[in-house]
């Protein structure tokens, strides 16, 4: 009979703080800076970092509108083309420099229009 362990993100984040707190181990944070075209007031600032925060392995995230950016505190490299995907879902927002996929079904939109 085989055991499988199913494992929840914050099952794991439980784990990891209580590592840190004693610390057992190092865990090295990793800060990703990217630029985002689309926002136009705190609405959109508000979708981005709630679309962000919703991808696993994100801390903490930073969105601000001046300048157009997120700071995204990690324990691990997220690539590009999730974060893009996050982003197109909430609404018509991108990184800078980067295609948007037009199949990607969004949930949302930009609370400007």
């Amino acid at each position: 009979m085989k055991v499988i362990w199913q494992w929840e993100w914050k099952q794991t984040k439980k784990i990891i703080n209580k590592i840190k707190k004693y610390s057992i181990i190092q865990i090295k944070k990793m800060k990703q800076q990217i630029e985002i075209k689309g926002m136009s007031c705190g609405g959109c600032v508000q979708n981005v970092e709630k679309a962000l925060r919703q991808i696993e392995g994100v801390n903490t995230v930073n969105v601000s509108l001046t300048p157009p950016q997120a700071v995204i505190d990690t324990n691990h490299t997220i690539n590009t083309e999730q974060l893009q995907h996050a982003l197109t879902k909430a609404g018509a927002y991108s990184i800078a420099g980067k295609e948007v996929d037009k199949n990607t079904k969004k949930s949302g939109g930009s609370c400007c229009g």
